[in-house]
């Protein structure tokens, strides 16, 4: 069996900034509650990581991070590395919450962008998904932007409109290039602002070269979408075998085979270690006599 690791894996920038303020800050502040809205990052090994360095997470999909916010009495309020929208931020102020905004710097430049375009009386169109706390940070700061999910989803305006157009950071390249096609076609004196991250593109671009592989393993968390849609790209690109998963602990070594060639790649919200114990242990996997599935050392991932 060959092993192929892909290349970028680990942390982004943005979540390894995310990290790294919330564990400084909890040596900073012993005995005093922190409290992140939401996840930090989606992947539940570093929320099990941060518990046990002291750090509570409010998660709920239900729940707004208004909402979220308002079960929060006391102490430090870290905000998540995918944004906030200036309501929150204005309300932890108000109620005299020391707050860390770990909002991801990529993030921060589309938000300034939208703010731009309103302010100058642009029609704004945000390419993304309804469910992902990125967007509901965008759409909660500016109600008047429109959230194009699909094609079908783009408005019937004035011919003469101002629009711009940007995404969530996440995103496929090749789903937003679809969407902004029809709304080119609609609109042509459209403004585009392409705003996928650069650690998303360079791990999605690193799929569609991939050659020649049996299968893929996609190692990340079930509600990352940057994982997600590595995963998407592997099947669009005829990867007949993808397969997802958090960590070793859920690899299926029923489907290996001693003549498979496989892959192995990441979101950008999964920890190297997590990835390169999987890879390690498929090197030196014996099929004669296999090893048993290792376990996750949680509190070492705070560590990269």
């Amino acid at each position: 069996m060959e092993v192929i690791p892909i290349a970028p894996r680990g942390f982004c920038k943005g979540v390894y900034n995310a990290i790294r303020l919330a564990k400084q800050t909890a040596i900073a502040n012993p005995g005093v509650r922190i409290t992140v809205l939401g996840q930090i990052v989606h992947n539940r090994y570093i929320v099990q990581a941060l518990e046990k360095f002291g750090i509570n997470t409010l998660d709920d999909p239900k729940a707004t991070r208004m909402e979220l916010l308002n079960k929060v009495t006391e102490g430090i309020v870290i905000f998540t590395a995918h944004g906030i929208s200036n309501n929150v931020r204005e309300e932890a102020n108000r109620r005299n919450l020391t707050v860390l905004d770990t909002t991801c710097e990529d993030v921060l430049s589309t938000q300034d962008l939208i703010e731009s375009a309103i302010t100058s009386k642009q029609t704004v169109f945000y390419i993304g998904k309804s469910a992902h706390p990125e967007a509901n940070a965008v759409l909660e700061s500016y109600p008047s932007v429109c959230l194009i999910e699909e094609i079908s989803d783009i408005p019937s305006l004035n011919d003469h409109s101002e629009i711009f157009v940007t995404n969530q950071t996440t995103m496929s390249k090749n789903d937003i290039e679809h969407i902004i096609e029809g709304i080119i076609k609609q609109y042509p004196q459209a403004t585009i602002a392409r705003e996928i991250c650069g650690a998303t593109r360079l791990r999605q671009e690193a799929i569609e070269k991939i050659k020649q592989v049996d299968a893929l393993i996609v190692v990340g968390d079930p509600k990352s979408n940057n994982t997600q849609m590595l995963a998407k790209i592997a099947r669009e690109h005829h990867i007949e075998q993808v397969y997802r998963i958090e960590s070793v602990e859920q690899l299926d070594t029923s489907v290996l085979r001693k003549e498979m060639k496989i892959g192995v790649t990441a979101g950008a919200s999964t920890p190297h270690k997590i990835t390169q114990q999987i890879i390690d242990y498929l090197n030196v996997y014996d099929f004669e006599q296999p090893a048993i599935l290792p376990k996750v050392d949680i509190l070492s991932l705070l560590d990269e």
